[in-house]
């Protein structure tokens, strides 16, 4: 369905994941929400304050979205404070369907045994 491996690499990990606060999904639900929130996009600090993290995890993550195509650097020649960071459609897309699948994730781990 999608050329990047973005989402196998995400959902494979995640019921094995052992996070005491956010899973991966989550981080990257909320890095793509901060994103989303300025239609002029935002720059790496605003992205690190709101979505939480800190220089090492945000750098990380903002590589591991720009090469899956989820988000692209509007000035990525510039400073890096000029640099503004844009939702794609598959980010887009992602977001807009990232909340189904976590109830889908909740709903198959906390399956009633019978």
């Amino acid at each position: 369905m999608y050329d990047c491996s973005l989402f196998g690499l995400l959902f494979d990990r995640i019921s094995m994941s052992r996070f005491k606060y956010r899973d991966r999904a989550g981080i990257i639900k909320d890095i793509l929400e901060t994103i989303n929130s300025d239609p002029d996009g935002k720059t790496k600090t605003s992205i690190m304050r709101g979505a939480n993290l800190n220089f090492g995890q945000a750098n990380k993550y903002l590589d591991f979205l720009v090469f899956c195509d989820a988000v692209r650097a509007a000035n990525p020649l510039g400073s890096q404070e000029l640099a503004r960071y844009r939702l794609t459609q598959k980010g887009f897309r992602f977001l807009k369907n990232v909340d189904m699948w976590n109830l889908m994730m909740f709903t198959y781990q906390h399956k009633p045994v019978t």
